[in-house]
């Protein structure tokens, strides 16, 4: 049996994420995204290339994922597909990065692992869901309040 991939991206949101509408009034969401670009010298150092921009778009779950979660500077990575299409009849070709998946890139964002079941049992009253709940995490950074060094003794 053969390992199932798919084609990826990793980059970084350029722009905020634009909640649209398909001809057929389906929801999706259109991202613009960069990404830096570096060549391996013989030496083993890298030179930087600068950025290059593209749009990926994103359907049915990823729609709301993409806009809860992302906003422009998030690191991520994405796997889909490359679609290819004409602007009018004699238009250029474009492409844009169809999204199946997406997170936040590990190499540069911090998280904490929430394992708790995603979905509550249907008679669980407002009342204890919201005691059942975990304290959202706030990074240092954002807290506004520094935490002094631990102490060492020896």
């Amino acid at each position: 049996m053969s390992i199932l991939s798919k084609p990826s991206i990793r980059g970084f949101v350029a722009k905020a994420p634009q909640e649209l509408e398909t001809k057929n009034g389906d929801p999706y969401v259109k991202v613009r995204f960069g990404q830096d670009r570096k060549h391996r010298e013989p030496d083993g150092t890298f030179t930087d290339l600068g950025k290059t921009y593209d749009t990926m778009v994103a359907y049915d779950d990823n729609v709301q994922r993409i806009i809860d979660n992302f906003v422009p500077g998030d690191r991520f990575v994405a796997q889909g597909h490359i679609r290819t299409f004409s602007k009018g009849d004699d238009g250029p070709e474009s492409e844009v990065f169809v999204v199946t998946g997406i997170g936040h890139d590990s190499a540069y964002t911090r998280y904490d692992v929430d394992r708790s079941a995603r979905r509550a049992p249907v008679e669980q009253t407002p009342e204890r869901a919201a005691s059942q709940q975990a304290p959202a995490f706030e990074s240092p950074e954002r807290s506004g309040q520094s935490t002094p060094a631990p102490a060492l003794g020896l």
